[in-house]
C-alpha cells in the first residue's frame, strides 16, 4: 500500500498515543522479540479485544531465538531497584501485572522466590523501595562463608526465561491478526518503508541493543552478560529455591537464580564489558549458533566467573564440575536512562515511530508496566518539536 492512512480511516491531528493510533488504525509495526516485544505486542491485542476493534500486527526482528538477550536472561524479579525512580515505580506496578502469562496458559514458568542480598561489607545496602522487611541472616545459613553480611527478604519471584520464551513466542505469535516476519532492518528508512507498505500509521521499536544501529540511537549499548547454566538437581538446598545477589557488585559474579521450569541455576551476570561494534556483535552471534566459533574473550570469562563462584560458593563443585555444566552469553540493551520517546518528524515523517528500550537487566522486572505506559505516550505535535527539539513525552489525561 502506499499510503499509510487505512481506507475508512482519518489522520490524527492532535496528539495521539501509539495505542490509540493502532487502534484507530487497525494496523502497527512492532520490531524486537525480546520481552519487551512480547509485552507490546500482546498489549495491542488485548486492547484491540477489549474495545472490539480488530488489528493486524506485523510483529519484525532478525531473530526468536538464543540469539535475543530474553531468551537466555536470568528473569529475576525483585520489585526495587536503585537509581532512576521510574523503574522502581514501574517494578512494583509489574510484580502483580504479569497476565500475559496467565492469559496465554504460561503462569507455570513464574515462581515466588525469596531473596538473600550477600556482602562483605559491614552492613547489607538494601536498596530503596524494597517490599518486604529485610531481615539479617548469618550468610552461612546459605553455604556462603565467603560473606560477612547477609539480608532475606522474603518477596520476588523468578521467571524461567529460557524455557518460557520460546513457548511465549509461540503463543503471541499465533494470537488473531498477528503476523511474526523474520526480517533485518538495517536503518530508519527501511522501517518507515516497511511500515508504509503494511499500511500503518505507527510502528514501536523495541529492538533491545540493536537499536543503537536500527535507530542510530548511540545512547543503548550492548552490556555482554554470561550465565553458567548448573544442573538444579546437583544444587543443595537452600540454594535451589532462593535467589542470592550479590550486593558488593565489584566483580563478575552478581547472582544465584534457580528456575525450576528449566531445571538449572543461573549463575554469573554482567561483565563489565560493553560491545558497540558491528563486527563484535557478528563474531558473538556466530559463537552463538556455532559453539566452536566462540570468541577467546567469552570462553576466559567463562572460566573467571566460574572460578569466583567456586570461591564464594564452594557448596557449588560439583554443580560446576567440568562438562557438568553449560553457559550462555549475550547482550543486554543498556542505557543510562531508560528511552520511552517518540522519534522526532524530521526523521520519520507522516509515521509516528515509538522506541521503548534500555532496560539492561531489568526487562523481566519492568516490562509489563513500562509498556503500558510507553504505549500511552501521546506524540508530540510538530509544534511541540519545534519548540523542545527532541520529543518530550504527553501524558495521558
Amino acid at each position: 500500500m502506499s499510503s499509510s492512512v487505512l481506507p475508512g480511516h482519518h489522520a490524527a491531528t492532535e496528539p495521539e498515543s501509539f495505542l490509540a493510533a493502532a487502534l484507530r488504525t487497525g494496523r502497527a509495526v512492532v520490531v524486537g522479540h525480546g520481552i519487551t516485544g512480547h509485552h507490546v505486542v500482546h498489549r495491542l491485542f488485548t486492547e484491540s479485544q477489549r474495545v472490539s476493534r480488530p488489528i493486524q500486527i506485523l510483529w519484525v526482528a532478525d531473530h526468536h531465538d538464543r540469539r535475543v538477550a530474553s531468551f537466555g536472561a536470568s528473569g529475576w524479579h525483585m520489585p526495587f531497584l536503585e537509581g532512576d525512580p521510574r523503574i522502581a515505580a514501574w517494578s512494583h506496578r509489574s510484580f502483580h501485572s504479569w497476565n500475559i502469562l496467565s492469559e496465554l496458559g504460561l503462569g507455570d514458568y513464574r515462581a515466588a522466590a525469596p531473596s538473600v542480598l550477600l556482602t562483605r561489607d559491614e552492613r547489607v545496602p538494601v536498596p530503596r523501595g524494597c517490599p518486604a522487611v529485610p531481615v539479617p541472616v548469618d550468610p552461612g545459613e546459605f553455604s556462603a562463608p565467603f560473606y560477612r553480611r547477609a539480608a532475606y527478604i522474603s518477596d520476588g519471584a523468578v521467571v524461567s526465561s529460557c524455557t518460557l520464551m520460546p513457548n511465549l513466542y509461540r503463543a503471541v505469535s499465533q494470537l488473531p491478526g498477528v503476523r511474526p516476519m523474520r526480517r533485518h532492518i538495517h536503518d530508519i528508512g527501511e522501517l518507515l518503508d516497511l511500515t508504509h507498505d503494511f499500511g500503518a500509521e505507527v510502528a514501536c521499536v523495541a529492538a533491545g541493543d540493536r537499536a543503537q544501529f536500527l535507530l542510530d540511537d548511540q545512547r543503548i549499548e550492548g552490556d555482554l552478560g554470561v550465565v553458567l547454566l548448573a544442573d538444579l538437581a546437583r544444587v543443595p538446598q537452600p540454594l535451589d529455591r532462593i535467589v542470592l545477589m550479590d550486593a558488593d557488585r565489584y566483580d563478575e559474579l552478581t547472582y544465584s537464580i534457580p528456575h525450576r521450569s528449566c531445571g538449572h541455576v543461573c549463575l554469573g551476570g554482567s561483565s563489565g564489558r560493553l560491545v558497540t561494534e558491528p563486527e563484535e556483535y557478528t563474531e558473538l552471534g556466530r559463537g552463538l549458533t556455532d559453539p566452536s566459533r566462540v570468541p577467546s574473550y567469552v570462553t576466559a570469562l567463562v572460566e573467571e566467573i566460574r572460578d569466583r563462584v567456586l570461591q564464594r560458593l564452594p557448596v557449588l563443585r560439583p554443580a560446576l564440575a567440568p562438562g557438568a555444566y553449560q553457559y550462555w552469553y549475550g547482550l543486554r540493551p543498556l542505557a543510562e536512562r531508560v528511552i520511552a520517546e517518540w522519534i522526532p518528524r524530521n526523521r520519520t515523517g507522516s509515521v509516528g515511530v515509538l522506541e521503548l528500550g534500555g532496560l539492561g537487566g531489568s526487562g523481566f522486572t519492568v516490562a509489563p508496566a513500562f509498556v503500558e505506559d510507553g504505549l500511552a505516550l501521546r506524540r508530540p505535535t510538530p509544534r511541540m518539536e519545534s519548540h523542545f527539539g527532541r520529543p518530550t513525552p504527553v501524558h495521558s489525561s
